[in-house]
C-alpha cells in the first residue's frame, strides 16, 4: 500500500481555505488514513492559521506548516513538493486555496497512482481537465477513447498528484534551469511569458524537454474558483469545469502507448500523423493556429499558408481532429507540404486572433492602469446617469466588468452573449424576443464584433449602447493623457 498525503496551499484566502477544507472533510477516503498538510505562506496575518488550527481532520494526522518569511507562490509550491520526502510519501495530492475537489477525488487519485506510479514517462496526475486552450482562448475538447483518461504534455496546478521519484527528478532539472524562457519556441507564447512567480511554467517546460506527460481525466475531480490572488486580479468563473459527483468503483486507465490519446503542449493531437500516413517527426499539427515556429516538412493547420496543398478538410465536427479522422470534406483545414524540411518558418498567432486579443489586452491594460489611479467605472456610469445597464459579451472583459460593478450602485439588469448558455437565466427566451428590457446603457465588451452586435441590438429596440473600448479610451484621455502622465 502506498503512503498518501494531501497538501492545501494557503496564503490570505480565508473563504477559499475554509471551503477547501470543508470539501476535503466530506470526501471519500475508502477508510484509509491520510496525512493532511496545511501549508501557509507568511502574510503578516493569522486568519488562515487560526482556521487551520481549529479544523478537525477525522481521516488521519493533520500537520500545519507555517513559514516565518514570505516565500511567494513559486517557492511555496516547490517547497510543498518536498513534503513527499519530509513525510516519506509516495504520492502527494495538491490543492491551492481556490481549488475545489469532488467527493470522489481520492478514489481517482489512488487508482491512478497505483496504475502509473512506476512509469517514468508520467510526470503526474491531473485532477482537473482543461476546457480552454489559453493560448488562443478557444474551447478545447479532447478526443475520447475507450478509457477514462488521456495524456497531455501540460503540467497541472488546479488539483494534481505528484509522485516522489518523478517530483525529485523534476526538482533536479529545475535547479539547473532557473532562467530558460528567453527565445524558446517550444512553448506556447503565453506560457513562456507568464510571470516569474509562476512555478507551473517550469513544470510544463520540463515535460516538453523530457518528453513526459500528465494523466488527465475526461471528467474533472477538481475545479477552480478563480479567486483574487497572486495571478488573478479579479475573481472569475472562467476556469470552472464540470465536476464529478459520484463514487466510481472501477477505473479503466490506458497505457501511454501507440493507442493512447496524447496531446502536446500546444493542445494538438500527437497521433494524427498515423491518420495521414506520415512519420511522426515530419508533421507539425497546428489546428489551433497557436504555434510560432515550425520546422517540419508537413503542416496540418487552419491557416492559409503559401505552400503546396496536399489535402483539405472541413471543420465542422468537435473535436476538430475528427474532421480528419472521418474525412469531412471542405476547405477549412489544410495539409501543406514544404520543400525545405529543415528551415524554420516563423508564424504569429492567426492574424484576426492576434489583432483581436491584442485589442482586448490593450483595453484591459489601460483599465487596470486607471484603477491603479483610483478611476472607477462605477463613478463614470453614475456621472452619466447609467444606473441600470446590460452587458453584451461574457468573455474575460465582460466578467471583469460584471465583477467590477457587482455590489455597487450600478444595477446589471441582464447579460447577453453569443453563447446562449451564458445569458441571464432570469430572462426567458431572450434571443427570441423582439424587444429587450429597457436599460440606460448596454455595454458591449465584445467590441471586435461591434457591427453585428449593434445591428442585433437595434433590431430589438436597444438604442443606447457603447463599447467598453470607447469608455476606457474616454477615461484614458481624460484622466491619464489629460494629466500628461
Amino acid at each position: 500500500m502506498y503512503n498518501y498525503g494531501i497538501v492545501t496551499i494557503g496564503y490570505k484566502n480565508i473563504s477559499g481555505i475554509q471551503r477547501l477544507l470543508k470539501a476535503l472533510d466530506k470526501a471519500d477516503y475508502q477508510n484509509q488514513e491520510i496525512l493532511l498538510i496545511i501549508s501557509i505562506d507568511h502574510s503578516g496575518e493569522n486568519s488562515v492559521l487560526d482556521i487551520a488550527e481549529v479544523f478537525e481532520w477525522k481521516h488521519g494526522k493533520k500537520v500545519i506548516k507555517k513559514f516565518s518569511q514570505n516565500l511567494g507562490l513559486r517557492r511555496h509550491v516547490l517547497a510543498c513538493g518536498n513534503y513527499l520526502n519530509e513525510f516519506n510519501l509516495d504520492a502527494l495530492i495538491v490543492f491551492e486555496d481556490d481549488m475545489y475537489p469532488s467527493i470522489d477525488f481520492f478514489r481517482f487519485s489512488k487508482a491512478a497512482t497505483e496504475y502509473y506510479i512506476d512509469d517514468d514517462r508520467i510526470a503526474g496526475i491531473s485532477l482537473y481537465t482543461r476546457c480552454i486552450n489559453q493560448t488562443v482562448m478557444e474551447a478545447f475538447y479532447p478526443l475520447t477513447c475507450e478509457g477514462d483518461n488521456y495524456f497531455f504534455q501540460y503540467a497541472q496546478s488546479r488539483g494534481q498528484v505528484w509522485f516522489r521519484k518523478q517530483w525529485n527528478d523534476f526538482i533536479e532539472w529545475y535547479d539547473l534551469n532557473d532562467n530558460i524562457f528567453s527565445g524558446k519556441p517550444d512553448l506556447p507564447i503565453d506560457v513562456a511569458n507568464w510571470r516569474d512567480t509562476s512555478w507551473l511554467k517550469y513544470h510544463i517546460k520540463y515535460c516538453v524537454e523530457k518528453k513526459k506527460y500528465f494523466v488527465y481525466p475526461y471528467i474533472a475531480y477538481s475545479t477552480c474558483f478563480g479567486e483574487v490572488g497572486v495571478h488573478v486580479k479579479r475573481k472569475t468563473d472562467q476556469w470552472q469545469v464540470p465536476l464529478s459527483n459520484g463514487k466510481k468503483d472501477v477505473f479503466h486507465f490506458v497505457d501511454l502507448d501507440d493507442n493512447a490519446v496524447v496531446y502536446d503542449v500546444f493542445f494538438e493531437n500527437e497521433k494524427l500523423y498515423k491518420v495521414l500516413g506520415l512519420n511522426a517527426d515530419e508533421l507539425a499539427v497546428d489546428l489551433f493556429a497557436g504555434r510560432t515556429i515550425i520546422n517540419k516538412k508537413y503542416i496540418l493547420t487552419t491557416r492559409k499558408l503559401p505552400y503546396k496543398v496536399v489535402k483539405t478538410w472541413g471543420n465542422r465536427l468537435i473535436p476538430h481532429e475528427l474532421n480528419i479522422i472521418n474525412n469531412i470534406q471542405g476547405n477549412d483545414i489544410y495539409l501543406y507540404e514544404r520543400n525545405e524540411r529543415d528551415s524554420n518558418i516563423n508564424l504569429t498567432l492567426d492574424g484576426n486572433k492576434k489583432d483581436k486579443y491584442k485589442s482586448y489586452f490593450e483595453v484591459l491594460s489601460k483599465w487596470l492602469r486607471l484603477e491603479e489611479k483610483g478611476v472607477r467605472l462605477e463613478d463614470y456610469f453614475l456621472h452619466n446617469n447609467w444606473r441600470n445597464i446590460s452587458i453584451y459579451g461574457l468573455g474575460d472583459l465582460g466578467w471583469y466588468l460584471y465583477n467590477s460593478l457587482n455590489g455597487t450602485e450600478i444595477k446589471i439588469k441582464y447579460t447577453l452573449d453569443q453563447n446562449k448558455s451564458q445569458n441571464s437565466w432570469n430572462i426567458d427566451n431572450l434571443y427570441d424576443n423582439l424587444v429587450l428590457p429597457n436599460v440606460d446603457m448596454c455595454i458591449i465588451t465584445s467590441f471586435w464584433h461591434m457591427q453585428e452586435i449593434s445591428e442585433y441590438l437595434l433590431e430589438r429596440k436597444v438604442m443606447n449602447y457603447i463599447s467598453i473600448e470607447e469608455i476606457i479610451e474616454r477615461l484614458w484621455i481624460d484622466k491619464i493623457e489629460g494629466k500628461n502622465e
